[in-house]
């Protein structure tokens, strides 16, 4: 039976959900056709993550629940980096499914298609109506002891510079925001003749009414490129938003986690960005009850981020990755003592956004309505990357009044709206 038509879903980073629309881009150049609903198509995908031990027990619980309401006669594809660095607990569900890893090439050897590989200009199909994902690598030249994304996705591939600028130029004319995104941007170069400040120059070249938002980056590479980096923030089109994960205040824990820098490197790195573009907004990680962390340590991450004062903290509990050097460290701490410590992080967090946010109120923000929110609101994006919940304008950009701060978001209204 000829296979016609598809459906794909796809979970986790950025980068995982810029793949899953090229996936489909792919399938509609093979003449497939999009399925609304996975129990009408020939083939299903589903591109997984693998980041955490919750995610993979989600993610096994959705392809068997995919596997078991599927079309009779229907092919499941499992890819993405659980697939790639878990395949035996998926094959467990059933073999009667194909498993493969995060190469478009596997899907296509699996349809009997000529193989292709993923490139920043391929097709997407958006899953965002306003937003356009661009990759400029994948893999990383990090050695993150707890990291299971190293196992899926290998070494560092850098994209070149001219089919970067192919696909930004196509994200150009159908959007207002562009991701610029990999695993960690700050490398983006290193395996090539090219860096991230030399390739947003080019980029940011083009004309046009837009955003660009930059993923993350590790200090230690944000350090290297920070003279040519940082001017380039002058340009409106690009956010002044940094994601600079730091992960424990803790040198004693940061080395034992394989980072390549110091709390005070991460300092440094807010100094500099900060002594550039005061009103950048930084996002950084911290992942609380990595094997060895004393309460000693712990209070050296909360300490930090008092110093630091971040607008975003994204917390996790580290959980063993099966693979990595951290999931056999001695002295693991329990679930208890992780999640109290979650808890007091996230409260300290809370309280710490809580008294910067209501500093905002009543201020005006130059910013795109992107993002539909629900409930009658849109998300509108100030130039600083922050979230502005308001009533109209979706597409456009605009001027906003924050009215009202939470500690992860604010309220305003619209002031003026481009027509």
């Amino acid at each position: 039976m000829k296979l016609k038509k598809y459906y794909v879903e796809g979970y986790g980073c950025a980068l995982n959900i810029s793949e899953t629309e090229k996936i489909s881009g792919f399938l509609e150049s093979q003449k497939f056709e999009q399925a609304d609903d996975f129990k009408e198509a020939d083939i299903v995908v589903i591109n997984t993550c693998a980041v955490k031990a919750v995610t993979e027990q989600r993610m096994l619980s959705r392809i068997s629940f995919l596997f078991e309401n599927k079309r009779s006669g229907a092919k499941l594809f499992v890819f993405g980096c659980l697939s790639a660095a878990r395949s035996a607990p998926i094959k467990k569900i059933s073999e009667k499914m194909t498993v493969l890893d995060t190469n478009l090439e596997s899907l296509c050897r699996a349809l009997k298609i000529r193989p292709k590989k993923f490139s920043p200009e391929m097709k997407s199909v958006k899953t965002r109506e306003m937003i356009s994902i661009i990759p400029i690598a994948t893999g990383c030249v990090g050695g993150c002891s707890y990291c299971i994304t190293k196992i899926a996705r290998g070494e560092l591939h850098s994209y070149s510079e001219k089919e970067i600028e192919v696909a930004f130029k196509k994200a150009t004319a159908e959007s207002k925001e562009i991701w610029i995104t990999s695993q960690d941007l700050g490398c983006y170069g290193v395996d090539s003749s090219s860096s991230l400040p030399k390739l947003l120059k080019r980029l940011l070249k083009n004309e046009g009414d837009y955003f660009v938002r930059l993923g993350m980056m590790n200090p230690n590479h944000f350090k290297k490129i920070h003279k040519q980096l940082m001017p380039l923030f002058e340009n409106r089109r690009l956010y002044k938003f940094l994601h600079l994960p730091v992960q424990s205040g803790s040198d004693q824990i940061l080395k034992a986690m394989g980072r390549k820098y110091s709390g005070k490197d991460f300092l440094d790195c807010l100094k500099i960005a900060r002594a550039s573009q005061p009103n950048i907004t930084i996002s950084t990680d911290v992942i609380v009850g990595f094997p060895g962390e004393a309460k000693a340590d712990f209070e050296k991450t909360l300490a930090l981020l008092g110093k630091a004062k971040p607008d975003v903290v994204n917390i996790s509990r580290f959980g063993k990755r099966p693979g990595t050097k951290a999931a056999i460290m001695k002295n693991q701490l329990s679930e208890s003592e992780k999640k109290e410590r979650s808890r007091k992080i996230s409260s300290f967090c809370k309280n710490l956004f809580l008294e910067k946010n209501k500093k905002l109120v009543g201020k005006k923000f130059d910013a795109l309505v992107s993002e539909k929110a629900g409930n009658g609101f849109f998300t509108a994006r100030t130039d600083c990357y922050r979230p502005v919940l308001v009533k109209s304008c979706f597409g456009k950009f605009a001027r906003v009044r924050i009215t009202k701060a939470y500690p992860n978001f604010f309220e305003g209204e619209i002031v003026s709206c481009q027509k």
